[in-house]
């Protein structure tokens, strides 16, 4: 093993701090409860209060890509009769376009080129 930082080419944050690497290195059981309220409590708890300081609203925690969570959010954050503008410059927004369509959600695409 050599002390060389190598990239990680992998999907998600290419480079990472040794911090961040040396946190990857631990396990934490989702069933935990050290885990659960200690950790991802309070991260949710601070998404929420980030976001807007009304009662009455929570914040979920997605295991996944980008895609996933995009698919998550068109497949249940819009109701029968809403509509949503799909601004596209690439391959991402092309996914959305097919993601909106597949389910069958109002969409308007706009493709404003790479």
């Amino acid at each position: 093993m050599t002390s060389r930082n190598y990239l990680l080419l992998t999907p998600g944050p290419l480079t990472t701090s040794r911090t961040v690497k040396e946190a990857m290195l631990f396990d934490s059981c989702t069933w935990d409860d050290d885990y659960n309220i200690g950790v991802v409590e309070q991260i949710r708890q601070q998404l929420t209060a980030l976001a807007t300081a009304s009662e009455g609203y929570t914040s979920v925690l997605l295991q996944g890509s980008g895609s996933y969570a995009v698919e998550a959010v068109l497949g249940s954050a819009l109701g029968p009769q809403d509509k949503v503008l799909i601004v596209s410059n690439g391959a991402y927004g092309a996914r959305m376009v097919e993601m909106a369509g597949l389910m069958g959600i109002a969409h308007h695409a706009y493709d404003c080129g790479e």
